[in-house]
């Protein structure tokens, strides 16, 4: 049960949970033939995996229709998902595919209700709705993912890919984590984080945010660079993409090493607990061409998972400030904002986004 504080905090924001694409299972997590339940926002769902088609996956209400058996304990039968109870049959887009027992013809309307998915880099997500009258619809817009031409990319489709390491990941326990409503201002990366060392060096960057309900993604671009005992390290220098899909509940980041090849890591948010909204299990994934030494993917990876574990101190007290008073260095907070927007409820841009 929250605390009068939390529920405050709670209070504060906009809304306590927006609609997006949320992560559920890495896909080692969930190989052909096996079945997932899981919770999101008070949603009781069930993953499976096509035993004959390891690309086909579906996810669906957890609670048969017939009579609500929990379809969790159920088995994957070639394509399809059977009940423990009475063994229907359900195809991985909801519908009814047998029952045992009956000769009646199995009509369209015989189906459990289905939620969309998608392997984003090896990483499966659904889309839940922040309408819950919208739920199992369409999504508004798709993950964008990175194009077949990075590098690093050819890691996403097998670990075996020859030039690839092996895909990392590692997932990391729940943790109270407030959602940031826009990218940190550059004030906060010297503020926050100027005491680590070796340390990053950016210079300015460069916000790319479209016009709010234009797309679904945003973030920044610039370049970075290790310092370390006050000196550059001309090695490590970088160009940086960052993109947050909807809400910030999958984010990227690509580093270019001009030579050595690209790192790509993946950071997903999910809702655990149904009754508190705001606690996430943050989750993480990457990439790394074979040429980038080992050490300083390592640096690159630790240094990025201890920044937000530095951040979540802060984020698990904040309140949201509807007006805060901003500084002239930080007017990249309020272009986020105003893109943001569109995924608040009720918000005219709403389900506009394309991908």
């Amino acid at each position: 049960m929250s605390s009068p504080a939390e529920i405050r905090q709670l209070d504060s924001y906009p809304a306590a949970f927006l609609g997006g694409w949320y992560a559920f299972a890495h896909e080692e997590e969930l190989r052909p033939g096996q079945v997932l339940g899981f919770d999101i926002d008070g949603e009781q769902l069930v993953a499976f995996r096509s035993a004959s088609d390891p690309d086909d996956i579906g996810v669906l209400n957890r609670h048969c229709p017939h009579l609500g058996a929990d379809l969790s304990q159920g088995t994957v039968k070639k394509n399809c998902l059977e009940c423990p109870f009475h063994n229907w049959q359900f195809s991985t887009d909801g519908h009814v595919t047998k029952i045992p027992y009956t000769k009646s013809p199995l009509r369209a309307a015989l189906k459990a209700r289905r939620w969309y998915t998608t392997n984003f880099h090896g990483v499966f997500c659904v889309y839940i709705d922040q309408d819950r009258a919208r739920r199992g619809e369409p999504p508004p817009y798709e993950l964008r993912r990175f194009p077949a031409s990075t590098p690093a990319t050819s890691c996403f489709a097998a670990a075996a890919t020859p030039g690839c390491s092996p895909p990392h990941r590692r997932a990391r326990r729940e943790q109270r984590r407030r959602r940031p409503l826009s990218i940190p201002p550059r004030s906060h990366d010297r503020a926050l984080h100027q005491h680590q060392d070796p340390r990053h060096h950016h210079p300015p960057r460069r916000l790319v945010v479209p016009r709010p309900g234009a797309a679904a993604s945003a973030g920044f671009r610039d370049i970075a660079v290790l310092e370390f005992l006050g000196r550059r390290l001309k090695f490590t220098t970088a160009t940086a993409e960052v993109r947050f899909f909807g809400p910030g509940s999958v984010s990227a980041v690509r580093l270019h090493l001009p030579g050595p090849g690209d790192m790509v890591l993946f950071q997903t948010h999910t809702p655990t607990e149904s009754g508190d909204p705001m606690m996430h299990r943050v989750r993480f994934r990457w990439f790394a061409d074979k040429k980038i030494p080992r050490p300083l993917v390592s640096y690159v990876v630790g240094s990025w998972m201890s920044q937000l574990q530095a951040d979540i101190g802060i984020w698990g007290r904040k309140h949201y400030q509807g007006k805060p008073m901003l500084m002239p260095e930080e007017r990249q907070l309020l272009e986020m904002r105003r893109w943001y927007r569109q995924f608040y409820p009720a918000h005219p841009h709403a389900h506009a986004a394309t991908p």
